[in-house]
């Protein structure tokens, strides 16, 4: 019975490493994969958003484009923008009525 354990706990913790291998440790796709956006909403009382800025600008992870939505920015914030628009070629500014048209022209949405 005890060799019976053993071998079902080998197989489930190979099972886990071959798991754990494929869905944290896989390197991004090249041109082949699936290109995916990232939205970022600037608020006026966001009072991390230079750290939050920062860790974007650390992690591309893959991603073909930011879309940095302009709610309620400072100047301060808008300055932080464009710094980060500058060193960033993937990054578009929009206003919140931008990003309406285009997710309902992505989603079909009737306006």
């Amino acid at each position: 019975m005890d060799g019976i354990l053993i071998t079902a706990a080998v197989i489930v913790g190979v099972i886990a490493m071959i798991e754990i291998v494929t869905m944290f440790f896989r390197l991004p796709l090249g041109c082949d994969g699936p290109s995916w956006v990232m939205v970022l909403p600037v608020f006026a009382e966001d009072s991390c958003f230079p750290q939050r800025l920062d860790r974007l600008a650390a992690r591309s992870c893959g991603r073909t484009n930011v879309m940095i939505v302009d709610y309620s920015a400072t100047d301060q914030q808008r300055a932080l923008i464009a710094q980060f628009a500058r060193e960033n070629p993937d990054a578009v500014i929009i206003s919140h009525q931008e990003l309406e048209k285009i997710l309902s022209k992505t989603f079909a949405i009737e306006e």
